[in-house]
């Protein structure tokens, strides 16, 4: 992160801190605070995997396709969020950027708080994503993490027009960014305390997932995006209880790669790396993906499968890694200079595209 972009964060944070500040009630007299330390350890995050498949190569690049979703895992500035037990208002707030780096890399934040004695929640999260908005922040129960619908112009960019009209106007959300959260609740502040250390651990709300499916004629191939449905929108991070209702959809980029782990001759796959909110635990829930290949005539095809039954497998649980097996689908993407439709297996479709004229969309892979 540029040090103009934290510089702006940080003049964000004192406007804001500012703005709640001057309508808040005071907290305390001067002779009666209480010097609050606040001792945030940023840990290791348990539900991202750092390992593509060591199986995977991907065309055309060295780096992995970790490297932005790990960046999004070392947060700059911390907001502190104090919250009345008893009422559930926030009566207190503040911006911590002070870090110390451990001996096995974890980072901890650390910063001071004034406040009387009581009995408080304090909440925790980083304050520096773009993408990842957090809203109704007055209240510890409706305090909730968020992201925008993406523009009609990004819809176009990754679904093309066909594409768009094939998706039924599905509500498409931007990937969330890591949000660290750390929450200790019920913390006593007795009348004799001066200084008082509350030590808590921060770890992310987002799922970070590698998804896989077999192609063939990878060479036809321009650019793909892929599309799922049926996942949770938002977090209400006060209790860290994902929303179930209505479901929405990511999309994001697909990367041309091979996994020389698959049988066969041809070991040609579309994968990404992707971030979610969660899936939604639910027998109805809908999980679906849609792949949107444009061919490098310009023409769209598009691919689709369950990914219930994906998700349910032992490597999505302990990896999270979702790979389609060949039973489920494998695109097959034809030459666009034969004029014949490509076959796709198990519950995948291929629309025909000699009944489309329009040429529209492009995503540099």
């Amino acid at each position: 992160m540029s040090n103009r972009y934290f510089g702006s964060i940080l003049l964000s944070a004192m406007v804001l801190l500012a703005a709640v500040s001057c309508h808040r009630r005071p907290l305390e007299e001067p002779s009666e605070a209480v010097s609050i330390n606040i001792d945030v350890n940023v840990r290791a995050v348990t539900n991202v995997n750092t390992n593509v498949r060591s199986t995977v190569k991907i065309y055309g690049t060295n780096t992995s396709l970790f490297d932005e979703k790990l960046a999004q895992l070392q947060p700059e500035l911390m907001r502190v969020l104090v919250y009345d037990p008893a009422t559930d208002k926030l009566i207190a707030q503040s911006f911590i950027s002070r870090t110390e780096t451990k001996a096995d890399g974890e980072a901890v934040f650390s910063g001071n708080l004034g406040i009387s004695h009581g009995n408080y929640n304090f909440l925790v999260y980083n304050f520096d994503t773009p993408t990842t908005q957090v809203t109704a922040e007055n209240t510890e129960e409706g305090i909730l993490a968020y992201t925008d619908v993406i523009s009609a112009a990004m819809r176009s960019r990754f679904l093309g027009t066909k594409g768009d009209e094939l998706n039924n106007g599905i509500s498409i959300r931007y990937e969330p960014e890591h949000l660290m959260v750390g929450n200790e609740r019920d913390v006593r502040i007795s009348p004799h305390d001066t200084l008082v250390v509350i030590h808590t651990e921060a770890t992310t709300i987002v799922d970070t997932y590698y998804l896989q499916v077999r192609v063939k004629g990878l060479q036809f191939a321009s650019t793909a995006t892929a599309v799922i449905s049926g996942l949770s929108p938002s977090n209400h991070i006060g209790r860290n209880q994902r929303t179930v209702d209505p479901s929405t959809a990511v999309a994001f980029e697909m990367k041309k790669g091979q996994d020389i782990s698959l049988d066969g001759d041809n070991q040609d796959v579309l994968c990404a790396v992707f971030n979610t909110f969660g899936k939604i635990d639910s027998v109805s829930s809908e999980l679906f993906v849609t792949f949107n290949v444009f061919d490098t005539a310009g023409n769209l095809l598009q691919y689709q499968a369950n990914l219930d039954q994906v998700f349910e497998s032992e490597l999505a649980k302990t990896n999270k890694w979702l790979i389609i097996d060949d039973s489920v689908l494998v695109i097959d993407i034809p030459d666009p200079g034969s004029g014949q439709p490509g076959q796709s297996g198990g519950s995948g479709f291929q629309p025909q595209v000699d009944d489309w004229n329009e040429e529209s969309g492009e995503i540099e892979l």
